[in-house]
């Protein structure tokens, strides 16, 4: 792990302004934009020592267990309803015969991949975490590879779709990482982005109760340090030259978005049912989407 410092990553500017400290870690925004990090940032490596911690942090615990025919399901049937919305903002025919291809950045150990592959299309996925590829790989026999987007060397100009779910808050670099994904779609490719808002109405409530802020994008850092509201998340995707389509707030249990451990969790909670409906009507909900297609 090697420790950097960063300027923002929506505008570019080196106006950190530290709000808080948490351990060894100092939290603050951009005096410019407002955007919420973590600065000095953590550069991570793709070993089992990364593996290690991610469990320790109990964040991909429960993707070491097998994955179930209702987790493939569920997987197929987000998919599905992506694949609608790829259609509509690449202008393309979803009945086309040509096989989707599909990139999943941060797959974990490989359902959406074994998904994408049983719906028939080109699917290849990619994460750091040594421990979760060869899980995915022994247990789903796809194209799984741990290598950073950055080192992938992947074909520009490849893909039709590709997917970063709970992904761009863990990393130190989410701009850079975002001129890769425009290099490696295809002409108006298609890249979903699915994160927490800064701008929940459950964050602000959390802020103003706690006063100090410990969190970011919902839980302490390192496991996340980048934590976007709408206005920032745009903004970096403009600075890539991704044109955003469509960017809006859902909530926990929205299946078309989030994970179906999150989808499991948010059911387990149903007395934040209505403080996440309400965020959502107000635009202000606990998920941030933004579709963005390369012109």
């Amino acid at each position: 792990m090697q420790m950097r410092q960063i300027a923002c990553n929506a505008c570019g500017a080196e106006q950190f302004v530290p709000v808080s400290t948490v351990g060894d870690w100092t939290i603050g925004q951009c005096k410019a934009c407002g955007l919420v990090f973590v600065n000095p940032a953590p550069y991570f490596d793709a070993t089992d020592e990364f593996s290690e911690m991610s469990r320790a942090f109990e964040y991909t615990e429960y993707m070491h267990q097998p994955i179930s025919p209702e987790i493939l399901a569920f997987e197929r049937q987000q998919l599905l309803a992506n694949a609608q919305e790829v259609a509509r903002l690449s202008g393309s025919d979803s009945r086309s015969e040509r096989r989707m291809r599909f990139l999943d950045i941060g797959c974990g150990s490989g359902a959406s991949i074994r998904a994408a592959s049983d719906l028939g299309w080109e699917a290849t996925g990619i994460d750091i975490d040594p421990q979760l590829i060869r899980e995915g790989r022994e247990q789903l026999q796809v194209d799984l590879r741990c290598v950073p987007i950055l080192e992938s060397g992947l074909p520009p100009g490849t893909f039709d779709f590709i997917k970063l779910r709970d992904v761009i808050e863990h990393l130190p670099n989410p701009l850079e990482v975002l001129v890769t994904v425009r290099e490696l779609l295809a002409p108006h490719g298609v890249v979903l982005l699915v994160t927490p808002n800064e701008g929940s109405l459950a964050t602000r409530a959390r802020l103003i109760l706690r006063r100090k802020r410990t969190l970011v994008a919902t839980v302490p850092p390192p496991h996340h340090l980048h934590s976007f509201a709408p206005a920032t998340l745009v903004r970096t995707l403009n600075r890539a030259q991704l044109r955003p389509s469509m960017t809006f707030t859902t909530t926990p249990s929205d299946g078309r978005y989030v994970t179906s451990h999150n989808v499991a969790r948010a059911q387990a909670q149903p007395a934040l049912g209505p403080l996440w409906r309400i965020g959502r009507t107000l635009g202000m909900g606990a998920v941030l989407v933004s579709w963005a297609v390369k012109s």
